[in-house]
């Protein structure tokens, strides 16, 4: 071939030469690189100068396999092939150095590791620190199934410096240059590589100074796994027993419906319905169709309470959009400068202050209490057992809350995914397993308040507490009418005094401040668990609704009749005060303010709030505001104020299911805004709906069974009386 027409020629030999040499080289190149690629990389440490072997100046980029340069850049190839050197874990090495040459092969299951994990972090300094990748993508069972290299997800903590990153909290502009930022990159890497692996190879190829002590959260394919336990097994056999004792009684209902209807008038019906024996009561206890009956149906208003289903139907609703927004600003936000923005508008206060609707039921509690156990000591001559009224009251309400703690226990892991599942409702399981006596001995807003188990559940043990003490105070008005009112009047003062006191000498914030970092986890809120849930700084509502209900009893009794002039003069205070107390707490979001005015606002703030609502139910019950009371005691609010107390305990549910799975950072706008407080509704009412059918309105059918049997001499011969007894009223089911 050196050879021109026959003869030989040093140029053409030259180049010729040339061309095999340069050949040649290329492939040495590229088997010394298919070397380092291969299976085997134990022999990296000890290599000499490896660092400036795998420099971008001596790695040939030409020729990186076009796998490489579709997925990997040829910067992230180097950063990825350096990590391989200082990763000290051997199975970890030789995984991700098995996952590279499968990058390098274009193998499915190689590029859905490397895909998924985050490279670089977008939307920083607009307050996106949850950088997630790609979850589902990395844990793919069908993807990983068979292959040589399993995955695990993990998120990891990166401080990320020198950037103008937008944050909701305490001051009104908190960013600036040079911010230490911590955000959270999502990285999809083997199962064999241990936490000091992973930091490693994330400062390498993340190019982060990522810092030793980071601990990732990671989880694999195995993490989700149903795995079976005795406490499982045991509440699933319980909640079968209740669905199977629940179609039971259906069907023997259905039989005796058809027994009975068969050639009889509706009269004749309802009169056989009164006079139903106890064994008949029982069958039907547990029927669907019969507590679906009492969910939608109407019933007399004997002591004009009707109304007050309005009320309570209106509340939940909006305790329920103000958990839903409280759950959202806890979690990873897409837009952060949309909360700011409206934390600073008077408007969005009925979300942000919230709070004031649990307080609504509170008053509601007591006033429903002290209306209607005067009415029982005045009808009974002052004979009524105490003690059957503590039992009968948690005989209604703790089964169902059993249900729902026992499903935090056990099934509520295996329910759901996501970044950060594990973090949150692994953790509500392991608290509620710790804990769950204490739920149930209604104190555990005094004990063991960092292991809290259901975040809503202070409510149970502040009403319990107080209607413990309640009695006593009613039985003072009933016996000593003076005495009684002045002991009611200092407790009204007292109960806004001690949380004045206590948020001075404690410096406390005013109320529970609506920012991020405050609703990550409530459990760990200094101001939630030393104040928020305290029974004495939640009292005065209840003292409120006592001190209504006295009024009521008054008014009813009395026929008094109050002037059109003073109606409309207090209707007038009570919207003012009540408008202040809600939208005045915009003022602690727009500026910095003093511990003097936090006191003032935690003393004073709920006294005129529960005031206002105090007034609006005795205007209501008493027939001052007929329009109003009209409204309110439609119909269409009876099943929703029936279904009050499940959805409480079923909404923990939802917003914790909604907030652990999700896989992108929020973005929140009205609109959305206004289909998650519907959906989060509906989900709610849904789930409330089966545990009432299922445990709520079956037990309360016995424990009302097991009642009239105890008291039917005292019930049937009184003239006048009535069937209702304080716990029912008291929670709101008003039973035929």
């Amino acid at each position: 071939m050196c050879y021109y027409h026959g003869k030989p020629s040093i140029l053409y030999c030259t180049l010729f030469a040339i061309m095999w040499g340069n050949l040649f080289a290329l492939a040495t190149s590229n088997a010394n690189r298919t070397s380092r690629l291969d299976g085997n990389v134990t022999d990296f440490p000890h290599r000499q100068n490896v660092s400036s072997e795998l420099s971008p100046k001596n790695v040939e980029q030409v020729n990186a396999p076009k796998t490489f340069q579709t997925i990997m850049s040829n910067s992230e190839f180097d950063h990825y092939a350096k990590s391989l050197l200082i990763v000290t874990g051997e199975r970890c090495r030789r995984d991700l150095n098995a996952t590279l040459w499968g990058i390098r092969n274009g193998h499915e299951w190689a590029t859905a590791i490397y895909d998924a994990s985050v490279k670089s972090a977008i939307g920083l300094q607009s307050g996106v620190v949850h950088q997630f990748g790609h979850y589902d993508q990395c844990l793919n069972r069908e993807t990983f199934n068979d292959q040589p290299v399993q995955p695990q997800y993990c998120l990891l903590e990166v401080p990320v410096n020198g950037i103008v990153a937008q944050t909701s909290s305490r001051k009104k502009e908190t960013a600036y240059y040079n911010e230490n930022v911590t955000s959270y990159w999502a990285l999809c890497l083997p199962i064999g590589c241990t936490a000091e692996d992973i930091t490693k190879y994330a400062s390498m190829s993340l190019q982060r100074d990522v810092g030793d002590k980071t601990q990732p959260m990671c989880q694999s394919l195995d993490t989700g796994k149903l795995n079976l336990t005795k406490g499982m097994l045991i509440y699933a056999g319980i909640i079968c027993f209740f669905i199977l004792l629940a179609l039971i009684s259906t069907v023997c209902h259905i039989c005796l419906l058809m027994r009975n209807d068969q050639g009889k008038t509706a009269k004749e019906l309802n009169q056989e319905a009164k006079q139903q024996d106890l064994l008949t009561m029982i069958v039907t206890g547990f029927s669907i169709i019969e507590n679906s009956r009492k969910l939608v149906q109407v019933t007399e208003d004997e002591m004009g309470l009707k109304c007050i289903n309005g009320i309570k139907a209106l509340a939940m609703l909006l305790i329920i959009a103000g958990h839903a927004v409280s759950f959202i600003l806890g979690g990873p936000m897409y837009n952060v400068s949309f909360i700011n923005d409206q934390l600073r508008l008077p408007v969005f206060s009925f979300l942000t202050n919230s709070l004031l609707f649990a307080d609504m039921f509170l008053l509601l509690s007591g006033f429903l209490l002290c209306r209607i156990l005067l009415f029982e000591l005045e009808r009974r001559g002052g004979k009524v057992n105490p003690l059957m009224l503590y039992v009968a009251r948690y005989i209604r309400l703790t089964p169902a809350y059993i249900a729902i703690i026992g499903f935090y226990m056990t099934w509520f892991p295996y329910i759901g995914s996501g970044p950060i599942w594990n973090e949150r409702i692994g953790l509500e399981k392991e608290r509620c397993q710790n804990s769950w006596w204490l739920n149930i001995l209604y104190i555990n807003n005094y004990f063991a308040t960092d292991k809290l188990c259901m975040f809503q559940s202070w409510y149970l043990s502040v009403d319990s507490q107080l209607f413990f003490v309640a009695p006593f105070i009613v039985y003072a008005l009933y016996k000593w009418k003076r005495l009684g009112l002045r002991i009611l009047c200092f407790l009204v003062v007292l109960t806004a005094v001690i949380p004045f006191l206590s948020t001075y000498v404690d410096h406390l914030d005013p109320t529970l401040m609506i920012y991020p970092s405050e609703l990550s986890d409530l459990a760990r809120n200094s101001f939630y668990i030393n104040s928020y849930i305290k029974t004495h700084m939640r009292a005065s509502a209840y003292i409120i609704g006592l001190l209504a209900g006295y009024l009521v009893h008054v008014i009813q009794k009395k026929h008094i009749r109050l002037s059109h002039r003073l109606v409309q003069a207090i209707w007038l205070c009570a919207i003012f005060i009540g408008t202040g107390s809600m939208y005045s707490v915009t003022r602690f979001y727009i500026a910095p303010y003093t511990n003097f005015e936090s006191s003032l606002y935690a003393g004073f703030h709920k006294l005129g709030w529960n005031l206002s609502v105090g007034w609006l139910v005795i205007a209501i019950t008493t027939g001052h505001a007929n329009w109003l009371q009209k409204t309110l005691s439609s119909r269409l609010f009876a099943p929703i104020s029936r279904l009050t107390y499940c959805a409480y305990l079923s909404n923990g549910i939802v917003e914790l299911y909604h907030s652990a799975s999700i896989r992108y950072p929020t973005y929140m706008g009205f609109v959305s805004l206004t289909n998650i407080v519907f959906s989060h509704s509906l989900n709610t009412f849904l789930i409330a709906i089966v545990i009432s059918l299922l445990f709520e309105s079956p037990i309360h059918a016995l424990e009302r069974i097991l009642r009239r049997k105890f008291d039917n001499k005292t019930a049937r011969g009184s003239p006048g009386g009535t069937n209702k007894t304080p716990n029912e009223m008291e929670s709101g089911e008003q039973s035929p």
